[in-house]
């Protein structure tokens, strides 16, 4: 206990006990054990009132997912505490499904889980034996499939691919063809002509090829300036080609401008 210097009747100077101190001591201590009292008290309503049973669980921007497949893959159960709900595990959980990019999860009050998806778009597809391999911008593989795919998008060829597995990075025969499909993919969606270009050629490292309608080959090379490249690619055929050109482009250098060669 704390002591206090105090003076006598007399004259003389003494230290007694300080209770005052000792009383907002207690006082103060008896304020936190009832504030944590109410703070438990809440707790366990919170964690055990039925009122927080998870009753709806709602997927939204979902379109080639099925509602019923992410809930699953989420191990989030109807009747389950809102809040002893794991939302980190169910959001690792769900995003391992191949056509899911990632998965934004909330709770609402009282007892309804959202789930707001934002799925995997096809961006490619690589021939695979006697199917397709779907890929998306960023070389992962959404799916194995018998049949191209229903959107218009470049097939690409020359990879080396030989094995697959979906949700996977795709692993050509060189780890540099990723970057260079990718690049690819991004310059030419960012130039809107995704349509355009039916494939892209990674046979050779650092020799991109991409055939604009099938009978426009054009020699890229290096994926650098890609996005000029391809930039100047359509501005020469709008410009100067027309709308079905046929023969060789070489945009390897822009610095000299295009160098085009006509088949007939």
């Amino acid at each position: 206990m704390d002591y206090v210097s105090r003076m006598t009747p007399d004259g003389r100077t003494v230290r007694v006990k300080n209770y005052k101190k000792r009383i907002k001591r207690n006082r103060r201590r008896r304020k936190i054990l009832f504030f944590s009292f109410l703070l438990l008290c809440l707790i366990l309503f919170l964690r055990l009132s039925p009122i927080f049973r998870i009753k709806e669980i709602v997927c939204v921007n979902n379109s080639v997912v099925p509602t019923e497949e992410i809930v699953l893959a989420s191990s989030i159960n109807y009747g389950e505490n809102i809040f002893a709900a794991n939302v980190k595990r169910a959001k690792d959980f769900i995003e391992q499904i191949p056509y899911i990019d990632t998965v934004k999860i909330s709770r609402k009050i009282p007892n309804i889980i959202k789930f707001e998806i934002t799925e995997s778009e096809v961006y490619g597809y690589v021939p695979l034996d006697e199917g397709y391999i779907y890929i998306d911008e960023n070389c992962k593989i959404l799916e194995y499939s018998e049949s191209v795919p229903e959107k218009t998008v470049p097939m690409i060829t020359g990879s080396g691919v030989e094995n697959f597995a979906a949700g996977e990075i795709l692993q050509p025969d060189f780890q540099e063809k990723n970057e260079m499909i990718c690049d690819a993919i991004k310059a030419i969606t960012d130039n809107k002509a995704l349509e355009s270009f039916t494939s892209i050629d990674v046979s050779e490292v650092d020799k991109l090829t991409l055939f604009y309608k099938e009978n426009l080959e054009v020699y890229i090379g290096k994926t650098e300036d890609i996005d000029y490249k391809i930039n100047l690619t359509l501005r020469t055929i709008n410009d100067k080609l027309g709308p079905n050109p046929k023969g060789y482009l070489n945009m390897s250098n822009p610095k000299t401008g295009a160098n085009y060669r006509e088949v007939k």
